[in-house]
């Protein structure tokens, strides 16, 4: 929501994650900077994005740990990195904070969650996700690329919480509007 406050779905039914914020909407130009750099290998749109992401955090509570979603072996093979590991690097260095690379991980390859209805995305994720860093009493904040439902994130928080983690954050770049997540 374009202000700091919650929406009726998260109402009715509240996310694994306390919170999460978005550098930019995903629109023209972000849209084609995102795409350029998680398909085409950018690396230079990327550490523009993930500065950007710094930026955006720079007056929010700072987390204890930073963590990138994970992607799959196979997903790191076809495109030679994690876009969200990228971006959490970049993100936390410029803050100073810590980050873990490996506390999350994805154990089981999944097709692409773009195209895919809400109930899909969940489904998509179930058992993809495991938990493999110490993360009981910490405030963690999650970096993705892009949130379209939050299926991603409330997967991650859900296994985060079950871990022990505190409070769970979400950074993404940019979020989907949600007249286009709907669709």
């Amino acid at each position: 929501m374009p202000e700091a406050r919650e929406c009726a779905d998260c109402l009715r039914d509240p996310p694994a994650f306390d919170d999460v914020t978005a550098a930019f909407d995903y629109r023209f130009p972000v849209d084609r900077l995102v795409r350029r750099f998680k398909f085409s290998a950018d690396l230079a749109v990327g550490a523009y994005l993930g500065a950007a992401l710094a930026r955006a955090f720079e007056r929010q509570p700072w987390p204890d740990l930073v963590l990138a979603s994970p992607a799959s072996a196979a997903r790191i093979r076809e495109r030679g990195f994690n876009p969200a590991l990228v971006l959490a690097r970049h993100a936390a260095r410029r803050l100073g904070l810590r980050i873990d690379a490996v506390a999350l991980a994805k154990v089981r390859h999944t097709p692409p969650q773009a195209g895919l209805g809400h109930d899909d995305r969940h489904r998509n994720l179930a058992g993809a996700f495991d938990v493999r860093g110490r993360v009981a009493g910490l405030h963690v904040a999650v970096v993705d690329d892009v949130m379209t439902t939050g299926a991603t994130l409330g997967a991650l928080a859900s296994l985060l919480r079950e871990a022990g983690a505190r409070r769970v954050s979400g950074w993404v770049v940019a979020r989907t509007p949600e007249q286009l997540a709907e669709r």
